[in-house]
């Protein structure tokens, strides 16, 4: 981590504020994010966790129903950040290969 902690996004630092979900988050900063509904009910914001799975809050039962399991993958729109690190997140048709 460097600095305050952050939402590492395609190759860029966005600022990251304790008790917000990742989407809003990325969107005012002007990331280019997929997404649709922005209220968890249409999964198009699916991204996966690469690390700092502990620096957001659990998955909640509305995000089991679209991503079933414990995988690295997570709604950002659902996404709640603790501010207590760097969280870094890739999208699937955002020209990063998922690992």
């Amino acid at each position: 981590m460097a600095g305050e902690p952050a939402i590492l996004y395609r190759g860029k630092r966005y600022p990251v504020k304790a008790g917000e979900d990742v989407l809003s988050q990325l969107l005012l900063a002007g990331a280019d994010i997929q997404y649709l509904c922005m209220g968890g009910s249409c999964g198009t914001c699916r991204v996966t966790v690469v690390s700092g799975s502990e620096h957001v809050d659990p998955m909640d039962p509305g995000e089991h129903y679209h991503i079933p399991g414990d995988g690295p993958d997570r709604l950002a729109c659902q996404m709640i950040c603790r501010a207590t690190g760097d969280v870094n997140i890739t999208q699937r048709g955002r020209g990063e290969p998922l690992t």
